[in-house]
């Protein structure tokens, strides 16, 4: 399954060793963030530039707490909004550690997204960018040829690894439609609901040109990154029962399908995970519960997970005259149930936002007094 490293490391390295031997070409998997929105340029280029001023973003995820060396990722972002054009600017850095081996991933990337306004929707395009390292020590791994059957590890391996050190570029391209309306159920009417829906696409290059893709093999062999699509969505819905009592409730459906493999959008062939899930928002807090698995229903058949998510936001309202700095912090828990993540442990996230200037001219303004037209801003996720 996509995203949740299904083998037990003792197996891997024996896997890898197997592989390394016989030539059959396996491909690395991207890691996938839990609170996706928290994440959103690493969720879709398109949302950089989303909120005014200049934003601030660092996320750090634990995954299979229980394995020694365990999956660690780290992320921090930087966006602004430039003024007049409806352009937003970013830059993103992330970090992945992973095994024995210490494989680590380091990239750097330029995200550069576009604004379509219109009177109750915007359109958003988003290119990212990026420069792509990867290390590994080898000196940390034990092949099966070094594996005496009766005094143990004594024998120097046969194997010999040609690169510690890869590095290529590569290109992220998404878009996202987002919309502030009414939605009708029935004879009621609902106002002011905030739905969206969008794609990305990572590792672009592959999907143009194979010969283009970058190529990550440690044994200097052509293996190409396999390309990455994902497939997001979601509502943010007032519950008006609630109305004048001081307190604002809203409820928040979403979706998430990545999609990662040589053959685009083959969900039964390539590494797949889906994600859904209800978040529920009163006033500046939220709690969420979904569920992750290769298929949207339970499935003992692979790894899944139950997602509990809460955090808090400061200044989520009108906005005050002057610098007026706002915060989130979130924070989710993966509850393994099926497959390998029993044993493995649970998964943590911890995440912080800070966004300050907000008023100080980075603001996105429209050329002319259009009334027609509207850059909307960011309410909770988006």
């Amino acid at each position: 399954m996509m995203l949740r490293k299904c083998l037990p490391y003792a197996s891997l390295w024996l896997a890898l060793s197997i592989w390394m031997s016989s030539g059959v070409s396996l491909h690395a998997q991207d890691p996938s963030f839990s609170q996706f929105y928290a994440n959103r340029i690493y969720l879709n280029p398109a949302f950089a530039g989303l909120e005014r001023g200049i934003t601030l973003n660092a996320v750090a995820r634990m995954q299979w707490v229980n394995i020694d060396n365990g999956f660690k990722t780290y992320n921090v972002t930087v966006e602004t909004q430039l003024p007049a054009l409806g352009i937003g600017v970013g830059l993103q850095l992330l970090r992945n550690e992973e095994g024995i081996g210490n494989l680590s991933t380091n990239q750097a990337g330029v995200v550069f997204s576009y604004t379509i306004p219109g009177k109750k929707s915007n359109f958003h395009f988003g290119l990212e960018g990026k420069i792509v390292q990867k290390t590994i020590d080898w000196g940390r791994f034990v092949f099966s040829d070094q594996i005496d059957p009766w005094d143990g590890l004594m024998n120097p391996s046969s194997l010999s690894p040609v690169l510690d050190n890869v590095a290529y570029g590569d290109l992220d391209f998404g878009f996202v439609w987002r919309r502030q309306g009414t939605l009708k159920l029935g004879k009621k009417k609902i106002t002011n609901v905030r739905s969206h829906i969008g794609a990305s696409f990572h590792h672009l290059p592959y999907l143009i040109n194979k010969d283009l893709s970058g190529n990550d093999s440690f044994l200097n062999k052509d293996y190409k990154v396999a390309p990455r699509t994902t497939i997001h969505g979601g509502m943010i819905i007032p519950i008006r029962i609630f109305s004048g009592t001081g307190t604002e409730v809203a409820i928040s459906p979403n979706f998430k399908l990545d999609s990662q493999g040589r053959q685009f959008m083959n969900f039964k062939e390539n590494l797949t995970v889906g994600t859904l899930g209800l978040y529920t928002l009163v006033n500046n807090f939220y709690l969420g519960l979904l569920y992750q698995n290769r298929v949207y229903v339970p499935s003992q058949f692979h790894t899944d997970a139950y997602i509990l998510t809460f955090g808090a936001y400061t200044n989520n309202g009108p906005r005050k005259r002057g610098n007026s700095p706002s915060i989130f912090l979130g924070f989710s828990m993966d509850l393994n149930t099926t497959g390998l993540g029993p044993t493995a442990g649970n998964v943590y996230e911890f995440t912080i936002r800070y966004r300050f200037l907000e008023n100080a001219g980075f603001g996105m303004k429209l050329r002319g007094n259009s009334k027609s037209k509207n850059v909307m801003d960011c309410k909770s996720f988006f």
